[in-house]
């Protein structure tokens, strides 16, 4: 670590210091929004430090994160297993990012199409080694008191059959997580951009993603793993299906850009903008996904058709 330089190894020694620090600051105090701005830390650090010292930032974080964890004689229970298991999931991703934005060859709009395959291949890797079982049977279980509760104060839904349903939100769980994930990784790495430029510190990247137009390939693959997972059964439906619902992002990013570029016209602080766009979201939830989706089908699904017509 000493060849990297005094500098260097003292950014790495804070970097480290800093995500650790906050990690647990916001476990503690904000334990039911935690999953919401767990990348905060990471993100805040990857825009200040270049790639080898942020590297060695993660490294050192889930060393410490591993000793907290298995050694919670001495440190309680602070870090579970599972949450050690989400960082290195989540630090993986992040640093996936930086490494795509250090390629300065690399387009923005290319940044986030690899950063959403990279993360197809998270969501199989949770698929086949950290989604048991048991988990499933955890999740089934809750899922059904759930819904038991909620069609008994409905007359009009009593009728439909909740296992079925449960068992399919169960199975599709890992892409949700993926593209709630990603939803949230763009929103907290806007938020630590416009922080990092408020206290006047040098930013490493310039990741400014207002306009965006995914590939025909994106489209193509979306519609395919769209069919496969509709003709599939058993276990490569849900494959299919998680892979379609993280793939999905993309379009659904593109209908966002459409409705940013609009919303960029009004004359509102950055901030502000941010501000309003962030709770949208949080009350409007999955109607806004879904309309903003839509909006990325539809200009993707027109753009394919006004190519067939000239040709």
């Amino acid at each position: 670590m000493f060849e990297l330089g005094r500098e260097k190894a003292l950014s790495i020694v804070y970097g480290t210091f800093l995500i650790v620090s906050l990690e647990i600051l916001f476990l503690r105090i904000f334990p039911q929004l935690y999953p919401l701005i767990n990348t905060i830390p990471l993100l805040f650090l990857a825009h200040l430090l270049k790639l080898l010292p942020f590297l060695y930032s993660i490294i050192f974080s889930i060393f410490f994160f591993f000793l907290i964890n298995n050694f919670d004689f001495l440190f309680g229970d602070i870090f579970s297993t599972k949450l050690f298991l989400n960082f290195i999931t989540i630090s993986s991703i992040i640093f996936y990012l930086s490494f795509l934005l250090n390629k300065k060859e690399i387009k923005d709009e290319k940044v986030l199409v690899n950063l959403v395959l990279f993360s197809i291949i998270v969501v199989n890797i949770i698929m086949f080694f950290f989604f048991s079982e048991n988990e499933q049977a955890q999740l089934r279980e809750y899922f059904l008191k759930f819904t038991k509760e909620f069609l008994k104060s409905s007359n009009e839904l009593q009728n439909v059959n909740s296992s079925s349903l449960v068992d399919i939100i169960v199975k599709i769980i890992p892409g949700i997580n993926i593209f709630s994930f990603l939803t949230t990784l763009l929103l907290n790495f806007q938020l630590t951009r416009i922080l990092i430029e408020k206290m006047n510190f040098k930013n490493v990247y310039t990741f400014r993603l207002t306009s965006f137009e995914i590939p025909n390939w994106v489209f193509l693959m979306f519609n395919i793993f769209l069919v496969l997972s509709i003709m599939m059964e058993g276990n490569a439906k849900y494959f299919f299906l998680n892979c379609l619902i993280v793939l999905s992002f993309l379009i659904f990013y593109e209908g966002f850009a459409a409705f940013y570029k609009i919303f960029k016209k009004y004359e509102i602080n950055n901030f502000l903008k941010f501000l309003i766009i962030f709770l949208l979201f949080i009350f409007l939830g999955y109607v806004l996904f879904l309309v903003l989706f839509v909006i990325g089908f539809y200009i993707n699904l027109k753009k394919v058709l006004s190519r067939v017509i000239k040709t």
